[in-house]
């Protein structure tokens, strides 16, 4: 009777722990329990993993995962030159969290010929970040932890709406590098930063997510103010570039901005680190005579 009491018990418990969610390309993920060996293919990714309580679960990770501080520990397996199959394989991983826009599509095609417990994560709006919380708390096992996040990530965001509900449009130029410009559409957490700040992307019709436009496209659509963001925290040279047309907008009040882009390039919780920055430069901008 004991016997079958305990092997009752253990189905039961194995059932509980199975689950299925489904990510970011569609496709259900299907884990018999909580992933407890996780490989993170874009630094979102492990941000998103630590802010859920999970950041000692991640075997592996990729260049630029550097937030916060312990997530540079992890073993690297890859960065935006391509992965390392071998060295992914060798960690035994139970789930691989991958971005379908910014990972190479043959190596991920690779990681499913061998039958690898793949998550697409590509969350996109701030919707999408906190689901990405309550999600990566369930395939974590962090249940708890996760929806905590996604609760304080949403008042937070709730915050910002109802303070900027009412801010006077300005036009704006998001800047991503120089060298070919290239900016964001409207179909971008980026673009939806700076809707939620009284901001309008004079280029948010543009049917790609990263498009590279001319300085003659810029110059016809004159906007208000420009934010870069570069590959630092420090402010880039070549945002200095539009002072060369002083009839524009932005140069002839000077409003021309940076911002970090760690703060608005990765759709995690501190996406709002940076639109709280992007509100108060816009706001700045409105007390201007």
């Amino acid at each position: 009777m004991k016997i079958v009491w305990c092997l009752t018990l253990f189905f039961f418990s194995a059932s509980v722990q199975a689950l299925t969610l489904t990510d970011d390309s569609g496709q259900a993920v299907r884990l018999s329990a909580p992933a407890q060996r996780i490989i993170t293919l874009t630094p979102h990714a492990t941000e998103l993993m630590f802010a859920v309580g999970a950041g000692q679960q991640v075997v592996g990770a990729v260049d630029y995962s550097d937030y916060p501080a312990d997530a540079e520990k992890i073993p690297r397996v890859g960065g935006y030159s391509g992965l390392n199959i071998e060295a992914i394989l060798a960690l035994q991983p139970d789930l691989i969290i991958y971005w379908p826009e910014g990972n190479p599509a043959r190596e991920i095609q690779r990681l499913k010929q061998l039958k690898m417990p793949l998550y697409a994560s590509d969350p996109n709006s701030f919707a999408d970040i906190a689901r990405s919380l309550e999600h990566y708390g369930e395939i974590s096992g962090n249940v708890a932890k996760g929806q905590q996040a996604a609760t304080q990530f949403r008042q937070r965001l709730n915050a910002l709406q109802q303070r900027y509900a009412g801010a006077g449009k300005l036009r704006v130029f998001y800047q991503v590098w120089h060298q070919p410009l290239v900016t964001q559409s409207g179909d971008t957490f980026i673009s939806r930063v700076l809707a939620l700040c009284g901001g309008e992307n004079i280029f948010a019709n543009l049917p790609m997510r990263s498009p590279q436009i001319s300085e003659e496209a810029v110059l016809a659509e004159n906007p208000d103010v420009i934010i870069a963001s570069g590959m630092a925290a420090e402010r880039p040279e070549w945002l200095n570039h539009w002072r060369r047309y002083p009839h524009l907008n932005a140069v002839k009040h000077n409003h021309l901005y940076h911002v970090h882009p760690d703060l608005l390039h990765r759709p995690t919780p501190r996406l709002l680190d940076g639109a709280e920055q992007v509100c108060a430069l816009l706001h700045r901008v409105r007390q201007k005579p």
